[in-house]
């Protein structure tokens, strides 16, 4: 139905601020709304808290309150600029689940399709064994663990391995090829165990990336990585 509303559209920017907005809802029904909002930017899956004077007969509660006021997924944006016309499906007096703790987040339907998940390493990863030495030091060098062991990927920015070592998330250690030839200190990225029980770091290059004698040892050219 058209009808013409004030609305007070509450909602949050992607990193938590909270805005609000005056504005005049231009149609509604049972389960939606559609208003332009002017000063504030929105995308699909945003949640917005609304409160406007809609009729009694499109309210699922509140029937005598003067106000209805409902949590709303936007669905459709025609601009995503500070003026736009949005499109919303009203959720009810309850957020979705992790808004509280993310309020500038977005939220799906199950029938909405997923995003495509993001590329989390910038650097081309290659599936390569090179047997490896792994130092534990203390503030003056001197090895308080070590071991040998074998890499099962390599970029220029880190390597995954595997570990019998009592360490964890964030620390350093030194890699060294086996006859000495180079050294890297490496911060632990992550820690996780194989579906074969055994355990596997993930190790971040510090100073510089990955020593080129390691790719040459690793027999990677400058093309591969």
């Amino acid at each position: 139905m058209k009808l013409s509303l004030p609305v007070r559209v509450q909602g949050h920017t992607p990193d938590g601020g909270a805005w609000e907005e005056m504005t005049i809802c231009e149609d509604t029904s049972h389960g939606g709304a559609s208003f332009n909002l002017k000063e504030h930017g929105c995308v699909p899956g945003q949640v917005l808290y609304l409160s406007l004077p809609l009729p009694k007969n499109f309210r699922s509660y509140s029937l005598s309150d003067s106000s209805y006021n409902t949590y709303a997924l936007v669905r459709s944006v025609m601009s995503v600029s500070k003026a736009g016309r949005i499109g919303v499906m009203f959720l009810g007096r309850t957020a979705p689940k992790g808004y509280q703790e993310n309020p500038g987040g977005r939220y799906l339907l199950p029938s909405d399709p997923k995003p495509a998940p993001k590329e989390r390493r910038r650097a081309k990863r290659v599936d390569v064994f090179v047997n490896l030495k792994l130092r534990v030091v203390d503030a003056e060098g001197r090895t308080l663990r070590e071991e040998q062991t074998v890499t099962e990927n390599l970029s220029r920015s880190g390597l995954r391995v595997m570990t019998g070592l009592p360490v964890a998330k964030g620390e350093r250690l030194l890699v060294e090829d086996l006859a000495g030839t180079f050294q890297a200190a490496a911060e632990i990225r992550n820690l996780f165990i194989g579906k074969d029980g055994v355990p596997r770091l993930n190790l971040f290059f510090l100073n510089g990336g990955a020593p080129e004698a390691l790719l040459v040892a690793a027999g990677l050219a400058a093309t591969d990585l």
